[in-house]
């Protein structure tokens, strides 16, 4: 039989099955299909040994309907660390295929809201997919107390009610709870603050003013090796924190595009919204800076995040970037939700969106 001919059978008999099945029994059968790989899925079942780095919120406070709030994930071997928790962190990374119950700490950058607003529903998560019944440790500068303390608070209800209905045995008590681990840093400099079975993190300051405390960090396995630099402006310290690591995650704002928002904002007198379009340029770095950063550095993988204003999809990569790229040797990446760069131990970096 002719090729075409086979073609046309395949179809006819495609056509003849969907016709014989029902409209809800079709819909029950993707249903079913989904909710297995969701609920089955593991995300570190797909991945080789080594260091990958996930992008589970790359937005900012603007309005974004493809973006979260700041979230990035750092996959160790089996062990997996949160950075920054912002709107929907919870959410993206199931989607992503990574329990919120499997994550072993967070780490947070500064206080902002677009980098915190995300810890309620986490430490809800956190139990919930897997029972967990010990607080879920949160890192950060001087302030985290507050930070923590207030979220525990704001949902203590809500967790009252939770183990009321559900039972201690689904969710413990204590499991719901955000527990919080103050670091001070004696120096802008890089500083060990974590370790555990071969991952070392390090925290180090970064520039946000008038934000204290802001750090950006770098996360050391094996090695592989990440730095994730929070927001900040071109900053020296973030170079010499970032120097021979694998991978730099850099926050950045494209100043053309903000400066247009700026225009239309003053043209529909929205003077709230002008003033912090004219104002949040000082305080974040720009494409080129991130560049300049990576390439002072040597670091021969960029990845941009935190993205300001947000894009619909990668068609506007170029006009966000307004060329830097072109001043970089190196693998660089404007990143969405649902990006993960694989950093395998003995093979080669990937770049894939897992969602």
């Amino acid at each position: 039989m002719k090729r075409p001919y086979r073609i046309l059978l395949g179809i006819s008999l495609i056509l003849g099955f969907a016709g014989w099945l029902s409209v809800d029994e079709i819909g029950r059968a993707l249903f079913e299909r989904q909710i297995e790989q969701q609920v089955g899925w593991d995300l570190r079942d797909d991945l080789e040994a080594g260091l990958h780095v996930g992008f589970c919120g790359t937005g900012s406070p603007l309005p974004d309907p493809g973006r979260g709030g700041a979230c990035t994930f750092v996959i160790a071997g089996e062990r997996v660390y949160l950075f920054d928790a912002g709107e929907g962190a919870a959410e993206s990374m199931a989607l992503m295929g990574v329990l919120p119950s499997e994550v072993e700490a967070v780490f947070l950058t500064h206080f902002h809201s677009d980098h915190i607003n995300g810890l309620g529903a986490l430490a809800l998560q956190h139990v919930f997919r897997g029972s967990v019944s010990e607080p879920l440790p949160v890192y950060g500068g001087p302030g985290v107390e507050r930070v923590v303390n207030g979220f525990n608070e704001a949902y203590a209800l809500d967790h009252q009610y939770r183990v009321e209905h559900i039972g201690k045995e689904a969710a413990p008590a204590e499991g719901f709870e955000l527990e919080a681990r103050p670091q001070t840093l004696n120096s802008s400099a890089l500083t060990t603050i974590f370790e555990q079975d071969g991952v070392r993190i390090g925290a180090f300051e970064v520039s946000h003013p008038s934000v204290l405390p802001a750090w950006g960090y770098r996360v050391d396995f094996g090695r592989r090796s990440v730095v994730i630099s929070g927001d900040t402006t071109y900053t020296q310290a973030l170079v010499d924190a970032a120097r021979g690591a694998d991978l730099l995650v850099h926050e950045a704002l494209a100043p053309e595009l903000v400066s247009y928002i700026e225009l239309v904002a003053r043209r529909y007198n929205h003077e709230g919204l002008a003033l912090v379009m004219k104002s949040i340029p000082g305080y974040h770095a720009s494409p080129a800076d991130a560049v300049r950063a990576a390439n002072e550095a040597g670091v021969t993988r960029l990845a941009l995040t935190h993205l300001i204003p947000g894009l619909p999809n990668h068609m506007f990569d170029d006009l966000f970037t307004a060329g830097a790229e072109a001043a970089f040797n190196g693998d660089f990446w404007v990143v969405a939700d649902g990006d993960v760069v694989t950093m395998p131990e003995n093979s080669r970096v990937q770049y894939l969106n897992v969602r």
